[in-house]
């Protein structure tokens, strides 16, 4: 379980950076969840080829659900790379140009027009970014993304305030995070932000969860690193009331 679970989010393009965040939470939480994938990596080992795009395709929502739950121990070590797409029919009429475009994307991880392609009707762009767990995702609709940071939070919440209860004792349940309150963080996710999750004790019924601004210089995602930076602002769980609320500091100015 992470200690902290870092966030940028990029508005122009509806996508974000992470860290912290497996491929299996990201599955597990979303509404959307993708029936087909398009793997934009040429090196990838699963799913069919497919004549037409010159890479590989998993169709049938059993099968991409096989496919996101196995990655994270998988043998193959290509870097995960893909588009989903709705109709297998719609693949085949990707013009040349629209194949190169993607191509382009998987490659560089950058859209040459947009992410999502009207012929696919894709709603997510799920990029690797090398090691370390940090990955880019496009995310059509991006309530899914605070779906999937929400309940992340919460599952490491879970683990941090039980973590050193007695096993006679009964695990105290946390609550799920309402998806108004972390669209409140939108400001905090434009300059990149750690949620720091190394709290192993409930003080005075609350558990809290520090946010530090640490803006793209992903080294200072490191615990020791950003927890020597002063907290912008914080989470707050109160495990007798069951809820959750947010906290600014006063003297913090995201303008300045």
């Amino acid at each position: 379980m992470p200690a902290s679970v870092y966030v940028h989010l990029d508005t122009t393009s509806n996508s974000l950076v992470t860290k912290g965040i497996s491929h299996t939470d990201f599955y597990q939480s979303l509404t959307h969840r993708p029936e087909n994938l398009l793997l934009l990596n040429p090196a990838a080992e699963a799913g069919n080829f497919d004549p037409h795009t010159g890479l590989k395709v998993i169709e049938g929502a059993v099968n991409v659900e096989d496919y996101l739950k196995n990655l994270q121990r998988r043998k193959d070590k290509s870097t995960v790379e893909w588009v989903d797409f709705s109709d297998s029919n719609m693949l085949k009429e990707l013009t040349p140009q629209e194949i190169a475009e993607l191509l382009y994307f998987g490659h560089m991880k950058v859209h040459l027009r947009s992410p999502f392609f009207y012929k696919l009707q894709n709603n997510f762009a799920y990029f690797e970014l090398g090691e370390d767990e940090y990955n880019r995702v496009f995310y059509r609709y991006l309530d899914e993304f605070y779906r999937i940071l929400g309940d992340k939070l919460v599952q490491v919440t879970l683990v941090r305030i039980n973590d050193r209860k007695s096993f006679f004792k009964r695990n105290l349940p946390v609550a799920k995070i309402p998806n108004e309150l972390l669209r409140q963080l939108k400001t905090y996710l434009l300059e990149g932000v750690v949620f720091c999750c190394s709290q192993t004790e409930v003080v005075n019924k609350e558990y809290r969860i520090p946010l530090y601004i640490v803006e793209d210089r992903i080294f200072k995602t490191e615990e020791n690193r950003f927890k020597k930076e002063t907290a912008v602002a914080a989470l707050v769980y109160h495990t007798g009331k069951r809820t959750w609320h947010f906290e600014e500091e006063m003297d913090f100015d995201l303008s300045i």
